[in-house]
């Protein structure tokens, strides 16, 4: 007899690894005390982003000679959120997406830390629907989901922010798989007389990772979509508190159906595939 799990890591960290065993949800160093899980939950797995200092996933804000805002390191490709359920968090969230200032000149490619006094903040120009971009403080009630709306990102010398971006479930639907973007710019409403930013936009898609299971003739397939920007790691054990087992090799998302073919035996053994976002 066969059983399966899934598993999806949250961004840059295990801490927040979630269980999903025979349609119900499990914590992974649990199976008890479900009260508060999921605010929890959400909480740590964001806080393995938020407390980092900056990194190279980071958009570096700054300004040009002629003290327009300028954004770099802005991420080209697809940003992929987990899926969380929160109280009225029910989608898909990350905190990975990371806003930090220039530090240093470099006159070579017209690009200058901030002036002195600047108050800095991401403003929307455009947003698909069921998209909002959130304060990691306060994500219930300060964010970001309409044009002309704007998030703080913080100030000269203290810019290091990591929004939250929420996909909520009850407007695109919970079996949604698409994209979903934002279009923002970086303007100041402080001191410093900075210009806006030129015009960025961000896209999002959901991690989601559906394990079908088929078996005959002893051997039993393991297929799932494999999305690309993402890797996969397909696992077994023999029950819930048991050593997981990695199975073949790690799998590069191509964006089509992936299957696993493994033996079949009379031993009951759980499946899981761990799916890695690349960001």
């Amino acid at each position: 007899m066969h059983s399966y799990l899934i598993e999806i890591n949250c961004p840059r960290g295990d801490d927040g690894d979630l269980l999903l065993a025979r349609g119900r949800q499990f914590p992974r160093r649990s199976l008890k005390g479900m009260q508060g899980l999921w605010l929890s939950l959400l909480v740590t797995c964001l806080s393995v982003v938020a407390g980092k200092a900056q990194h190279a996933g980071d958009i570096l804000i700054g300004r040009n000679e002629g003290m327009q805002l300028v954004g770099i390191h802005v991420p080209g490709g697809i940003v992929h959120l987990p899926p969380v359920s929160s109280g009225a968090f029910r989608g898909w969230v990350s905190s990975v997406l990371g806003f930090d200032g220039i530090l240093v000149a470099d006159s070579t490619n017209n690009l200058y830390p901030v002036k002195s006094g600047a108050n800095i903040f991401m403003e929307v120009v455009t947003i698909d629907a069921g998209l909002s971009v959130r304060s990691f403080t306060a994500p219930a009630a300060v964010f970001a989901d309409g044009p002309g709306e704007r998030l703080r990102i913080g100030s000269t010398g203290n810019l290091h922010n990591h929004p939250i971006v929420f996909l909520d479930s009850a407007v695109v639907g919970t079996s949604f798989e698409g994209q979903s973007r934002v279009s923002f710019r970086l303007v100041d409403d402080g001191s410093s007389s900075h210009s806006p930013s030129p015009v960025y936009t961000l896209a999002f898609a959901p991690v989601v990772t559906r394990l079908a299971m088929v078996q005959d003739n002893g051997r039993v397939a393991l297929s799932f979509m494999a999305r690309e920007g993402l890797a996969y790691e397909v696992q077994s054990a023999a029950g819930v508190a048991r050593p997981w087992l990695k199975e073949g090799e790690v799998i590069v998302g191509r964006g089509i159906l992936e299957t696993l073919t493994l033996p079949s035996d009379s031993v009951t053994r759980l499946f899981r595939v761990r799916a890695i976002p690349d960001n």
